[in-house]
């Protein structure tokens, strides 16, 4: 995973994060949470190279931020239309910094700017031409625990009404009471952090609960992958390797509606 634009995109700014984060956070534990971020962010991109390559030609990357995506993988933009949804302030600040590094905006990608105090998630892809009808994937990292469960519930059921077999990978976070060692020492140190800076987290959940709220949505075919799961995927040889595992990965993939479900399918209305 080589994130080439990360440092450019977050600026000054991320650099200044960068140094506290140096000080305030002992060195193993920052490595350990940055091989998470890679392992994250590599994760989700392989599952839209898989999707781009059966066929799926839409990818929405919701509470985008300084994702890069779109910016990098010029051998999927060919075949994926991507929609980067984020509040309309931080979009504008993001396209600045891509202006002030030189980075041009490819032709396949729309910004769907959501202020969710003034309009829903389907008002805002539908404006952005976003076709629920044909498959989709969707990338929800780094997100859900700073959301109340009605605003998780409200997503995943926009995207409930996508058509069967669209994809969404999300993050969640577990709760405090079941983490040990270095991993709670790991998660308390970021979470103090996030709600210094006014982005605290309220919602956790254990990896069952976060499967039956996608199965309450229509999702089936559900994927749990985490620190254990990582080091069999990206760092074979080395079972000791230290990743940040508080956060947790899924994958899942909408499943045809039944009769008596209630989900629509192919419809945002």
């Amino acid at each position: 995973m080589d994130d080439y634009l990360a440092r450019g995109l977050a600026g000054q700014e991320g650099l200044a994060l960068l140094g506290r984060l140096r000080v305030e956070v002992p060195g193993p534990y920052l490595l350990a949470f940055s091989r998470w971020m890679c392992v994250r962010a590599r994760f989700t991109e392989d599952i839209v190279e898989q999707a781009a390559a059966s066929g799926v030609g839409q990818y929405v990357i919701l509470g985008a931020g300084l994702d890069s995506f779109a910016y990098r993988r010029g051998d999927l933009l060919g075949r994926l239309r991507v929609f980067e949804v984020d509040h309309p302030a931080t979009q504008s600040w993001k396209r600045r910094r891509l202006a002030g590094l030189g980075v041009e905006l490819p032709a396949r990608l729309v910004f769907a700017p959501v202020d969710f105090e003034r309009q829903t998630l389907r008002e805002g892809l539908e404006l952005a031409g976003f076709d629920a009808g044909q498959l989709a994937v969707f990338s929800w990292v780094g997100v859900t625990m700073y959301l109340t469960l009605d605003a998780i519930h409200a997503t995943l059921a926009t995207m409930a009404r996508c058509r069967p077999g669209s994809r969404v990978v999300l993050t969640y976070n577990q709760p405090p009471a079941v983490l040990t060692g270095s991993t709670a020492q790991i998660a308390a140190a970021f979470a103090g952090l996030a709600a210094e800076m006014g982005e605290p987290f309220i919602s956790r959940f254990l990896p069952g609960e976060i499967a039956r709220l996608l199965h309450g949505h229509g999702f089936a075919q559900i994927t749990d992958f985490g620190q254990d799961e990582a080091r069999a995927a990206y760092f074979r040889g080395q079972a000791d390797v230290e990743i940040a595992g508080a956060q947790r990965l899924v994958a899942a993939t909408l499943a045809p509606a039944s009769p008596s479900s209630g989900h629509s399918t192919g419809q945002l209305a």
